[in-house]
Formats: C-alpha cells, structure tokens, sequence
C-alpha cells in the first residue's frame, strides 16, 4: 500500500510500483490486506499506531530511485483516502 501511495503522491513512477509489487509477491509476502478490512477498520487501526504522535499519523512511503524512503506527516490526505479505498473492502 505505500508504493501505491507514493506513486498516487508522484513520489515513485509506475515502474517502481509494479517493481515492489512483484519484489512482495515472489517473496510470497501479502499485498492485499485481510478480507473484510474495510477503509474504517484501517483507519481505526491506524489512528493508534505506534507512528502517530501528537495525533499526526506518519508514514513511511516511498520516494525516489527503488530503496528510497521517506517517514513523514507531511502527505496528501487525499492519496491516502484513495489508497485504502482501492485496497479495502468498502
């Protein structure tokens, strides 16, 4: 899901989307989350992860060349409605 918001962000190109997402799938490693997660469960959940400080949620996504990171508050909260609804049962 964060290489799904970092190019909805234009923060990464397509190719380092699909890129990461075949890296998780030959790994074997899930890429969509839990039947039944819904946008509200997630958000729920979010709300108290151990990356939220002073009610800010930060994320880790990515940036630049394949490798590149950022931990950040500092995002459209758009692109992370968009990401969780395209991930998500509705």
């Amino acid at each position: 899901m964060a290489a799904d918001m970092s190019y909805r962000l234009g923060w990464i190109d397509e190719s380092i989307k699909k890129r990461t997402f075949d890296i998780l799938d030959q790994a074997k490693l899930p890429v969509t989350p839990p039947k039944g997660m819904t946008v509200e469960k997630f958000k729920n959940i979010m709300a108290v992860d151990k990356k939220v400080a002073d009610g800010l949620l930060r994320l880790i996504l990515l940036k630049g060349p394949l490798g590149g990171c950022v931990f950040t508050g500092e995002y459209d909260r758009k692109a992370l409605d968009e990401t969780l609804r395209a991930f998500c049962d509705n």
